[in-house]
């Protein structure tokens, strides 16, 4: 709102100017909105300081109701806002609780979290469980229709594998305990003995085949047992998380649409046979290297059925936009899937997206679910909640232990999930048990803790008029109000961009400048009614917005801590 404000200013004196030119002042007292005449200098052959002071002097500030003031510092035309009269419009807005509509009900599909159905999922498969869900909330709120979808690999080697193992070791047992967690220990056992008993992989080779390309009952009954078992366990995990998909991907069953697209190319001349058989992309003449799109024997890789399940994703849903949450590891596999698409003809592939991601590693080096060593996310919820529970118990001791329990699982899938988000996407994270859980700093019980801290005053308070503004508002009151009319803007660029850190950072500062207002301005004990109840309503406006904030990012919201 406030750069549209801007924006109209600027167009009453014929300046044509679009919101992402509009920059903030580096010091408070430089103004609220800053924009910079460099471009517009290359058209009117003027320095920019000279039509920085022509803008200031055509501009009457006198017909813009919420200007206060206009000043030319260099080649900047400074807006000064009067933020008695936009705080009221900002707040009412907040109140109403109006949503943004940029989306237009477009369709966005996110696929996210991935995890081979091989063992549990371990907190390398949380940063994309996580980013995946923050967009798509995101995107909701926004106003497109994001539909959440998981896609499981339930026909690769590691999955013949793990079958090969319960064969071997535990053929004809059930699950005791969480079923993935229960196959973990014979996927390890597998890998452990393979040095012993390298028959053990072309078993697992055989049962893939027999899966794949024969389709025989026994095995494809097997496969898809082991594979339940595994998926029954994850919707454990994703339970706990508070994560829900509207659709569930398996691999398999776009294997053979995949092979159809493969002859395809090969028939195009896209793809070439090598000596030994495999069919191969045609891809070094497009920048990119070479890859394998179908083995010698005739059975499928990753790309093979991602081929026919990007096909089938944009004609059953009838998608605008696609997008895939997946490490950097596969920027490769991304970008020849990208262009093997675009050779066949697919004119959706310029709306398909790759969310990348670095990894997250343990303090002593890189996860390996084969060799046992990994953390696993059930565990790191359990530890945390733990701890958690120490911190409300000091806190709140005469809270029935059931809502103890319930508030400090909420602090713990909070911090997991901020410690996460927070990070800029192109980085690496080491994941660190002890910082997560903080009160103080950028933690997520800090975010969660401003929120209850609003909850607190509001209940204390029972009963106040709505008022969105004061005829003079204090510096505290204003950079709160003026945090508050961020969130809008910040809320498009988390999403455009695909990076809810932006929402994080956003987040973080929400809180910080709630708590400094709240230690410098009486809310409760304010000198007049009218300054308590505007001070209140203040408090309400933050709330909701922190609430909405917490909501985006998957993060529970208690009403206590």
């Amino acid at each position: 709102m406030l750069k549209e404000q801007v924006l109209k200013i600027l167009q009453s004196v014929d300046v044509t100017a679009t919101p992402d030119i509009l920059e903030a002042p580096p010091q408070e007292e430089y103004g609220d909105i800053a924009f910079p005449c460099f471009d517009l200098a290359k058209i009117r052959r003027k320095s920019p300081n000279e039509i920085a002071n022509d803008i200031v002097k055509s501009i009457q500030v006198s017909k813009h109701p919420l200007l206060l003031k206009v000043e030319a510092r260099g080649p900047y035309v400074n807006f000064f806002l009067y933020w008695e009269k936009i705080a009221e419009k900002i707040i009412t807005q907040i109140l109403l609780k109006k949503k943004i509509d940029i989306g237009g009900k477009k369709k966005v599909m996110v696929e996210y979290s991935q995890p081979n159905p091989v063992h549990p999922m371990h907190i390398g498969h949380a940063r994309g469980t996580f980013l995946g869900d923050a967009l798509a909330n995101t995107y909701n709120y926004l106003g497109y229709k994001a539909i959440k979808a998981n896609y499981m690999n339930d026909v690769g080697l590691q999955v013949a594998r793990l079958v090969t193992a319960y064969k071997i070791f535990a053929d004809s047992k059930k699950p005791k305990g969480k079923p993935d967690a229960w196959l973990w220990q014979y996927y390890v056992k597998f890998h452990d003995d393979l040095e012993k008993h390298p028959e053990y992989d072309e078993k697992a080779r055989e049962l893939l085949r027999k899966f794949e390309l024969d389709k025989e009952p026994n095995a494809v009954k097997m496969f898809n047992k082991i594979v339940g078992w595994c998926v029954k366990g994850f919707n454990e995990t994703y339970k706990s998380l508070g994560i829900k998909f509207d659709i569930y991907f398996y691999e398999s069953d776009f294997r053979d649409a995949g092979k159809a697209m493969v002859d395809e190319a090969l028939q195009r001349n896209i793809a070439f046979k090598s000596p030994e058989g495999a069919i191969v992309a045609d891809l070094e003449k497009h920048g990119l290297p070479n890859t394998i799109l179908l083995r010698s024997d005739g059975t499928g890789l990753y790309i093979t059925s991602d081929l026919g399940l990007t096909a089938y994703k944009f004609k059953k849903y009838n998608l605008n936009e696609s997008v895939w949450t997946v490490s950097s590891q596969q920027n490769l596999h991304f970008k020849q899937l990208f262009k093997v698409l675009e050779l066949l003809g697919y004119g959706f592939v310029k709306r398909c997206h790759h969310l990348s991601f670095e990894h997250i590693n343990l303090p002593e080096g890189k996860m390996s679910s084969r060799e046992g060593r990994a953390v696993m996310i059930d565990e790191v919820i359990e530890s945390l909640a733990k701890q958690a529970l120490e911190e409300v118990e000091k806190r709140n001791p005469k809270l029935p232990k059931q809502k103890k329990l319930s508030i400090s699982n909420k602090i713990a899938i909070g911090a997991l999930k901020y410690a996460i988000l927070k990070i800029e996407t192109q980085s690496p994270i080491i994941f660190d048990w002890k910082q997560m859980l903080s009160f103080d700093g950028d933690t997520g019980p800090y975010l969660q803790y401003a929120y209850t801290r609003c909850m607190g005053i509001l209940r204390k308070a029972k009963k106040y008029k709505k008022i969105a503004s004061l005829p003079k508002l204090n510096q505290h009151e204003i950079m709160l109000t003026k945090k508050l009319s961020e969130f809008s803007d910040v809320v498009v660029s988390s999403a455009t961009q695909m990076k809810p850190n932006v929402l994080c950072n956003y987040t973080f500062d929400l809180a910080t400048e709630f708590n400094s207002f709240y230690e410098k301005c009486h809310v409760l004990s304010a000198e007049d009614v009218t300054t308590r109840d505007f001070r209140l309503t203040l408090v309400q406006a933050t709330k909701d917005t922190m609430k909405k904030c917490l909501e985006l990012l998957a993060m529970p919201v208690p009403e206590k801590m």
